[in-house]
């Protein structure tokens, strides 16, 4: 019997030191990118109650939408400043003459801007008002986004209702379901919209305006921009933060200034350069941070 005993423990000792250590490292999963974000540079503090920043690639130039008040004041004080690409304001009140502007959108020479409850169109060659378009029960239109077919989309926070101008009409497209809409984001056949009510990350189909929720607790849901890489999306919190969303829609704090008092209104985004210009509202300046992956 000792025998069998000690035959088997032999045979167990053998079959261990010809299996591979437990010691060994195991194979490691290959690990999300590690972004962070590099001040670049930051303008001087002139711009008056920045709101939003529209980055415009065909001219290599930043627009800047300042209130200059109080964001749903009809005065009058609003206006567009034109800032170079490296943070030097090349024309602090370019387009003057409107209320309390908000998000913008380029498309050709025309610059669409939100503006309480009608719809700016600028245009940009001649640096004028061209036409003011009256949005019929809006109060507080916030941002605008531009389709490949032209159509401008526009979201208005107080009313939870997303327009659409196309072809000289105004026409609601989503009226039911909405918290506080505002960032806009137009790819393909879907939609990205960003929530300062419901504090989310949705993506709705342009052809039948289904709506998914993709990502919570993003903050008061202010700007939402494509970083240029398939799946990697950057979106603002008004309160003062910036997320980096995931391919699978998680997502990652970049940037915290709410313990500091400064906010993140409306960004824009340079993919190029990979470069998020961060409007700080009530501080009056415009910060450029560099979208910046330590794995490479």
């Amino acid at each position: 019997m000792k025998k069998i005993i000690l035959f088997v423990a032999t045979l167990l000792l053998l079959v261990n030191c010809n299996s591979p250590r437990s010691s060994e490292p195991a194979k490691e999963s290959e690990a999300e990118p590690e972004y962070v974000l590099s001040e670049a540079w930051r303008t001087d503090t002139l711009l008056r109650t920045c709101e939003s920043v529209r980055y415009d690639e065909t001219r290599q130039l930043l627009f800047v939408s300042c209130i200059n008040g109080t964001p749903s004041g009809k005065d009058g004080n609003g206006f567009i400043s034109m800032v170079a690409p490296d943070g030097n304001i090349r024309s602090l009140e370019w387009v003057t003459g409107l209320d309390a502007p908000k998000g913008m959108g380029v498309e050709g020479n025309l610059l669409y801007v939100a503006d309480i409850d009608q719809l700016v169109i600028i245009d940009i060659g001649k640096a004028e008002i061209i036409e003011k378009i009256p949005v019929e029960g809006a109060s507080f239109l916030n941002d605008v986004a531009v389709g490949a077919d032209g159509t401008v989309y526009f979201s208005d926070s107080d009313t939870g209702i997303l327009w659409t101008y196309s072809n000289g009409e105004v026409k609601s497209w989503i009226t039911e379901g909405l918290d506080r809409p505002n960032g806009l984001y137009v790819e393909g056949n879907r939609v990205l919209l960003t929530s300062s009510g419901s504090q989310d990350l949705k993506v709705i189909d342009l052809a039948t305006g289904n709506m998914k929720t993709v990502t919570t607790e993003i903050g008061a849901g202010d700007g939402v921009e494509f970083t240029g890489k398939e799946g990697y999306y950057i979106t603002s919190s008004w309160t003062g933060e910036v997320f980096l969303i995931f391919p699978d829609f998680t997502k990652k704090s970049l940037l915290k200034t709410s313990d500091q008092g400064i906010n993140s209104a409306d960004i824009g985004f340079n993919p190029k350069e990979q470069v998020v210009y961060v409007p700080t509202f009530y501080k009056n300046s415009v910060v450029a941070y560099r979208l910046v992956n330590r794995a490479e």
